[in-house]
């Protein structure tokens, strides 16, 4: 991660929220052959309508993020693994792909702030730590397969379908608060469990 340099890398999963380790947990999703949107490692995903995933947006219960996937292509071949989904890629037999999330809502991110526009914004502050903020999804890396999403500064709020929780200032040596900090966050506005109110 670049700490303090506008290089947003999405949701990179740290811990649990009680200090333990993550444990590489995933849990696996369909994606409709031909899904029309990118999606990238460390992007944010819910259910569509359909049952399958796809991009979440501001507002929208998050299911987790992204971390990869498995398909056929429709060329035929052997399974694909790849850390993102192309836009409009189609499988063999129009079979769903595999997307594989972190799921649980008690996982703790750590992600870049933007102003959801690509630029610094107003820094968050460490008084902002306990409120609610929106995620902007930017855009990926299409040679690392790495999301561009990042926590939007602009949206640091108290209500209660927030897309996520700020958790506090990532600890890691060199990320200071200011411009382009990345901050602990967890998953607020989730689909297994009822966002809170910031304080």
């Amino acid at each position: 991660m670049a700490y303090g340099t506008n290089a947003p890398n999405g949701l990179v999963p740290i811990k649990k929220a009680d200090g333990s380790a993550w444990s590489d947990a995933l849990n696996p999703y369909p994606i409709a052959s031909g899904y029309n949107t990118a999606l990238f490692k460390g992007d944010p995903v819910t259910v569509l309508s359909d049952g399958t995933l796809g991009i979440a947006t501001p507002g929208s219960a998050l299911v987790g993020v992204f971390w990869g996937c498995q398909f056929t292509p429709a060329t035929g071949g052997l399974p694909v693994n790849s850390p993102n989904w192309v836009a409009s890629a189609t499988t063999l037999g129009a079979q769903v792909a595999t997307a594989y999330v972190i799921d649980d809502p008690d996982v703790i991110f750590s992600v870049q702030e933007t102003n959801g526009s690509g630029a610094a914004g107003a820094p968050l502050a460490l008084a902002d730590v306990g409120l609610n903020a929106n995620l902007a999804i930017g855009t990926g890396n299409a040679v690392t397969g790495n999301s561009g999403a990042s926590i939007n500064n602009t949206t640091e709020a108290t209500t209660a379908t927030l897309d996520v929780k700020i958790r506090g200032l990532d600890t890691f040596p060199g990320n200071a608060v200011g411009n382009f900090a990345n901050w602990f966050v967890s998953i607020n506005n989730h689909r297994y469990r009822g966002g809170t109110t910031g304080v």
